[in-house]
């Protein structure tokens, strides 16, 4: 058991380093600011000057969607590691019970079967002796003071029977959800705890991948945009046009790459012999492909307006109608085919899930 538990402790370092690593994010936090400070800006700075027209308009809507959900993607990421490195704490008292947050790794302490009689009453009097409780309680009241704050958020903590100091100790204890347990309740604990690890931190590696697809295909989409305004401070038609032809390619292409992820799995999968998958039905693995659906949806949709008011109210050359007309085409088939395929997966999703035979 205590050959098991050491692995154990290995497995759990490793997981917290990927997460460590997914924390850094960064591929996400060196291609962000560059997109926000410098392409971004530049582009909404020049459809914003001047009189704003329905199709610059619309247009800065569409940019200002595509940050907004480079965002989106990023706080969807952060919220998975923060509840990955978090757990619920369930403690039990005389008086009730109180739920306490606390970090995924439990405190630790030495197992109850390990010690005999004897060496197990020296070691409680040891642990509540005034000098070790010192270790956790400061001996000063400002100390106490900022330790009661945090404690008197969760009453029934504090046993108010006991010694001061060792009832402040023994709460915090509490808060790191460290209990005395025998060997066979730690393996069973473990065993617990790196399934919980495991599936939180799949989650988060598929999220991470899929945000970093997202931002990007919106930072390529960025920059071809800024190549239209190219350090003008007013844009003709034809840049606006060009803008509009970015931002409605861009919308399919980020739906695309946000479900290459769940695809990658299920041919994975199906390459292992698997005829039927049920990935694109599990909702933590699928749910920033959501949320994607909508904003890219949206954006498309205002992109394909300002191209479409600016085909009617602008004159436009012969190759310039060509290439809005082949932007159009190609923007439009390829967006219903993925919405349609989005939607098809939303449906089956919806329906009870059903057992090969």
């Amino acid at each position: 058991m205590r050959a098991f538990l050491q692995r154990c402790e290995v497995r759990l370092s490793t997981m917290h380093r990927v997460a460590t690593a997914l924390l850094s994010g960064a591929g996400i936090l060196v291609l962000l600011p560059a997109v926000e400070r410098d392409a971004v800006l530049e582009v909404l700075r020049s459809l914003l000057a001047g009189p704003v027209s329905w199709s610059r308009g619309l247009l800065a809507v569409a940019v200002s969607l595509s940050i907004a959900l480079a965002l989106v993607v990023l706080w969807l990421v952060i919220i998975e590691l923060t509840r990955f490195y978090f757990h619920a704490n369930h403690v039990v008292h005389a008086d009730g019970e109180v739920f306490t947050p606390r970090f995924t790794l439990t405190g630790l302490r030495f197992p109850t079967d390990e010690f005999d009689d004897a060496t197990n009453a020296a070691y409680v009097d040891v642990h509540q002796a005034e000098r070790t409780v010192r270790l956790l309680v400061p001996g000063n009241e400002r100390a106490r003071a900022r330790i009661d704050r945090q404690l008197d958020a969760y009453p029934g903590l504090v046993d108010g029977d006991a010694n001061p100091d060792r009832a402040r100790a023994q709460a915090l204890f509490e808060l790191a959800a460290a209990h005395r347990r025998t060997l066979v309740e730690e393996v069973a604990k473990v065993e617990y705890g790196i399934v919980r690890h495991m599936l939180r931190l799949q989650v988060i590696v598929l999220r991470y991948v899929k945000a970093l697809l997202v931002i990007v295909v919106t930072s390529l989409a960025a920059f071809a945009a800024a190549a239209a305004v190219n350090g003008q401070p007013t844009i003709s038609a034809a840049d606006e046009r060009w803008i509009a032809g970015t931002m409605a390619l861009w919308a399919p292409v980020v739906l695309l790459v946000v479900s290459s992820p769940v695809r990658w799995l299920e041919t994975l999968l199906r390459t292992e012999g698997a005829q039927h998958t049920a990935v694109s039905r599990d909702h933590e693995l699928t749910q920033l492909e959501e949320v994607t659906a909508r904003i890219a949806s949206v954006a498309w949709v205002v992109s394909v307006a300002a191209m479409i008011l600016l085909l009617v109210h602008h004159p436009i050359s012969r190759q310039g109608g060509i290439a809005v007309f082949a932007a159009l085409a190609v923007s439009s088939g390829l967006f219903i085919v993925l919405l349609l395929r989005f939607l098809a997966v939303r449906r089956d999703r919806r329906r009870p899930a059903r057992a090969p035979a």
